[in-house]
């Protein structure tokens, strides 16, 4: 996203915590930092102690952590919360508005763009009176995805809280339609700033248009974070097992690529689904740099797309896949968002429902597919794909942004309702 500001002619500073935290606490790819513009100013500052939760070095730990970690934790939590109503990520304010007004003092700010969660950063958008912002939900705040379930009531005290920060914003960019109409059904006052900005792929080194090969050993590839407590990974395996399992059956490869789970810490149970040989053909080779996933996916035939549950979902990965031009295997429920993005994709294999049966039958045709390549079907595919590159999806909404800019310099300042607090 910030290349895509950067791109349309925007001065560009990102805000974001300590690198070295990231590192520790989820893992960082670093390569990946090769593709950020050189003309982003990148402002890290101290995460105010938020992710201590998340880390892992034992020598800073306290006796009361480590004698009791669940009590330690909820105490965390309370102190954590009581400037912003969000577990742990709300120490994140200090340093980070510190920084947000300094950055304007030296460089005066525009626009203000920020990408939740965690959520206090919509509160550090609001530190700049008059300033203009844009929240940009890259998940529900008020809602789980996964099950639709209300996680907060408009009337609460987060409800009222997200409802001022919806008023007061610029727009408010959603990934898909359904999270869309979600917020617009529960703060419908607020429905004239809001868009839809779908996800996108970023290009990397290597993208190319695959070849229509014919293979009767299938090489099928997951690539992203699994987060196996979430996806429908036990269907999938009986699923694959139908297809696969069998002595007699036709060989395939199910390759998983990246973390399985969002820390990469795993259960021994879950390795040993991979590591174990019980699923035939089935095989975990861990996590790979995003700059070299275009390799990636030139080593296989096709692709797994195994999402959670839920209407609002649509996966980080569905657009890059899609981008590849590969035939693509659904493995998720039918009312995914994901489902709406896929439809007209020409090599999609849907499962019709998460039975062993459902998902077999997709396989299946997929391996229909590559057995007997249809050219036709392939180019259409990666013309398909390719309007989802991020900076065409990015675009619009930026130009939008700018227009809107513009016309605001033409006009005479009014007092912003935060100015007036």
């Amino acid at each position: 996203m910030a290349n895509g500001f950067a791109e349309a002619g925007w001065d560009v500073t990102v805000l974001t915590v300590d690198a070295d935290i990231w590192a520790e606490v989820t893992g960082a790819d670093r390569r990946l930092l090769d593709a950020i513009d050189p003309t982003i100013n990148v402002v890290h500052v101290s995460d105010g102690g938020s992710e201590e939760p998340n880390r892992r070095d034992l020598r800073r730990y306290s006796r009361l952590r480590i004698e009791a970690p669940y009590i330690w934790k909820e105490l965390f939590r309370r102190r954590s919360s009581k400037g912003f109503p969000e577990d742990f990520h709300a120490s994140w304010f200090g340093p980070a508005s510190q920084a947000v007004h300094q950055i304007h003092r030296e460089h005066p700010v525009d626009l203000v763009m920020a990408s939740a969660a965690p959520y206090v950063s919509y509160k550090i958008a609001r530190e700049l009176p008059d300033v203009p912002y844009v929240l940009d939900y890259r998940d529900a705040w008020s809602f789980s995805t996964f099950t639709g379930a209300e996680i907060f009531a408009t009337v609460s005290e987060r409800g009222r809280l997200e409802h001022g920060y919806l008023k007061g914003a610029l727009r408010t960019w959603f990934v898909n339609q359904p999270i869309l109409d979600e917020y617009a059904r529960r703060y419908p006052d607020t429905i004239r700033s809001m868009r839809v900005v779908p996800n996108g792929f970023d290009p990397q080194p290597g993208h190319r248009r695959p070849e229509a090969r014919k293979t009767m050993e299938p090489r099928i590839g997951y690539l992203g974070t699994l987060q196996y407590t979430a996806v429908p990974l036990a269907e999938f395996l009986a699923g694959w097992d139908a297809a696969f399992g069998k002595d007699d059956a036709q060989m395939a490869h199910a390759v998983f690529r990246g973390k399985l789970s969002p820390t990469g810490l795993v259960p021994a149970n879950v390795l040993e689904i991979f590591n174990s040989g019980m699923h035939r053909g089935l095989a975990y080779e861990g996590p790979i740099s995003k700059r070299d996933v275009a390799t990636f996916y030139q080593g296989v035939d096709a692709l797994l797309l195994i999402l959670p549950p839920g209407k609002y979902v649509t996966g980080g990965k569905t657009a890059e896949y899609i981008a590849t031009g590969l035939p693509i295997v659904s493995v998720h429920a039918a009312d995914s968002a994901a489902s709406t993005i896929l439809r007209n994709y020409p090599l999609w294999f849907e499962a019709r429902d998460l039975t062993p049966e459902g998902i077999a039958a997709a396989l299946l045709a997929c391996a229909k597919e590559l057995a007997a390549p249809d050219p036709g079907k392939w180019e259409a595919a990666w013309e398909f794909g390719q309007q989802f590159e991020r900076s065409a999806t990015l675009r619009p909404a930026i130009a939008e942004l700018r227009s809107e800019l513009d016309e605001r310099a033409g006009q005479p300042a009014q007092p912003s309702e935060r100015s007036k607090q």
